[in-house]
């Protein structure tokens, strides 16, 4: 991804604040927390439109002015808006957008594979987030006049990428540097909290039928790889593959992760036929991890790796 290209005759440092807003206060997941009017009257010009960027599917696109109305198709966009104090400012959102409680209250529009399109229209947004649309949803959309950003990043430092551009198109790139710095500075204290450690090997369960594992490619391998764990699908070449229980059962994972997705318990793993043959089965090394927060690729990505560090190296997060 390419960082968005200021459209000034001079780049300065972005160190703007919204006019009318409180302090802002930093927040626990790296972002900014902002008070302000709620509506349109919570934007100021800040003098830094026009801006172009390039979002995911290679489209340069410039926004002219600062958008008032956000409509945010994807969760994890959700969260970064909300993370740089722009939350105030989303009129609709995706049945999916569950964090933070504030997103409950939202009109929503559909989910990020069929969002309603006319209801979108209907709700006068100046920009749509998204991470996958038709073309002819695209067109429709843009035929209103309305702006669509599609940004679809894959592993954190895309995130991180995702962030800045959000920033820029709302007029936050100053809450988005300092989201950006934070979360690194947190990745890094963890990654060197777990590094003096022996690696350990890890499964993490995508599916169970059939099952199907992480693989190379996934976010859920590259948090892995950084919590200092070795993925045992990691050399697949797939980022889904398919396990049998007899192949998951000779590579004997030190460590068993997987999300709490609702469809199955621990108790069903664990009394998997040959299952308590692994060594994490075993030692009751298998965790369920909270869906949202080891999926979405957005501010709380940081508090997944801490998860899954924690669960693969419990003895570094119980030093006191």
């Amino acid at each position: 991804m390419k960082r968005r290209v200021l459209t000034l005759l001079m780049i300065i440092v972005l160190i703007f604040t919204l006019a009318g807003c409180i302090k802002n206060e930093e927040t626990t997941d790296g972002g900014l927390d902002s008070s302000g009017d709620a509506e349109d009257g919570k934007f100021e010009d800040t003098g830094i439109y026009p801006v172009t960027i390039t979002d995911d599917t290679g489209r340069q696109i410039t926004i002219e002015e600062m958008p008032k109305r956000l409509v945010s198709t994807v969760p994890g966009n959700t969260e970064i808006i909300f993370g740089i104090g722009k939350g105030e400012n989303l009129v609709g959102v995706s049945a999916y957008c569950n964090y933070p409680e504030e997103a409950l209250e939202i009109e929503k529009i559909g989910d990020y594979d069929g969002p309603d399109t006319e209801l979108i229209i209907g709700l006068d947004p100046d920009v749509v987030f998204g991470s996958w649309m038709s073309n002819d949803v695209v067109a429709r959309l843009e035929d209103e006049g309305i702006i669509v950003v599609l940004v679809d990043p894959g592993n954190l430092e895309e995130t991180y990428e995702t962030m800045l551009i959000i920033g820029d198109v709302v007029g936050a790139s100053e809450e988005a540097d300092q989201m950006v710095s934070n979360l690194k500075a947190k990745q890094e204290m963890i990654m060197k909290r777990v590094s003096g450690y022996e690696a350990k090997t890890v499964f993490f369960e995508i599916w169970d039928d059939p099952l199907t594992a992480a693989g190379p490619g996934s976010f859920h391998h590259e948090l892995i790889t950084l919590a200092n764990g070795v993925n045992i699908a990691g050399d697949t070449g797939s980022p889904y593959p398919e396990y049998s229980p007899n192949e998951l059962i000779a590579e004997n994972p030190q460590v068993y992760l997987t999300a709490d997705d609702g469809f199955k318990t621990a108790e069903e793993i664990f009394a998997r036929e040959g299952y308590d043959n692994i060594e994490a089965i075993e030692t009751e090394q298998l965790f369920m991890l909270n869906q949202d927060i080891v999926s979405r690729k957005g501010p709380r990505m940081i508090e997944a790796l801490e998860k899954i560090a924690a669960a693969i190296h419990p003895e570094a997060f119980n030093e006191k």
